[in-house]
């Protein structure tokens, strides 16, 4: 009797979060395992992630969402994730640690440092089309905080980790804009995480 009782709540449990899911991230979601540390802050090693697999049979990527992918890295096929923050036309350039899109400095706020990232500079940064999110650095001095600007080809789009250090993205030449039919997904939610605060917590940038 009590198994049964017990068993109720969990069942709602489960239809709530499987409605939140759906709600969010829409059908099919595809789950993603967070390997490595190229998107701190706003994805850490070892969380689990839920993403639409249909997102972009219908929309176009907008500058601020975050993708998933395939391509070929040093031979062998790979799944990555990060976040666009150009596309096809746009101009991009790096200056002293600087993100430029057409030819616009976009804006960077300072915040306290944050709990996945204590040692590292931590800043909101918002593109031109309003969308905002936050970064992480060592320094403006790093290898690739300083790029010549690069024209995004049509079909391609500009992709960069949110902890711009510790990633390897668009402003490498071996690496380069990220065609089109090669974006598998779109993130959508942390769905498990050491940190129970981040449960739940939406990847996507508003608005």
């Amino acid at each position: 009797m009590l198994a049964r009782l017990l068993s109720v709540p969990s069942t709602l449990l489960c239809l709530l979060v499987f409605g939140y899911v759906l709600a969010t991230t829409g059908f099919p979601a595809h789950r993603y395992s967070i390997s490595a540390d190229s998107m701190i802050p706003t994805l850490v090693p070892g969380e689990m992630i839920f993403a639409s697999g249909d997102y972009y049979r219908g929309h176009t990527p907008v500058p601020g969402d975050v993708v998933l992918f395939d391509m070929s890295w040093h031979g062998e096929l790979a799944t990555f994730i990060k976040r666009v923050v150009a596309g096809p036309g746009d101009r991009v350039r790096m200056e002293g640690g600087r993100l430029f899109v057409n030819g616009v400095q976009v804006e960077r706020t300072a915040l306290p440092p944050d709990a996945a990232a204590a040692d590292l500079k931590h800043y909101r940064e918002t593109l031109p089309n309003g969308r905002s999110y936050e970064i992480v650095e060592i320094s403006d001095a790093h290898f690739l905080d300083i790029l010549p600007e690069t024209l995004v080809e049509p079909g391609h789009y500009f992709v960069m980790g949110d902890h711009r250090d510790a990633s390897n993205d668009s402003r490498n030449p071996e690496f380069g804009a990220i065609a089109l039919e090669a974006i598998e997904d779109r993130a959508s939610v942390i769905w498990l995480s050491s940190n129970w605060r981040r449960i739940g917590k939406n990847v996507q940038p508003t608005p």
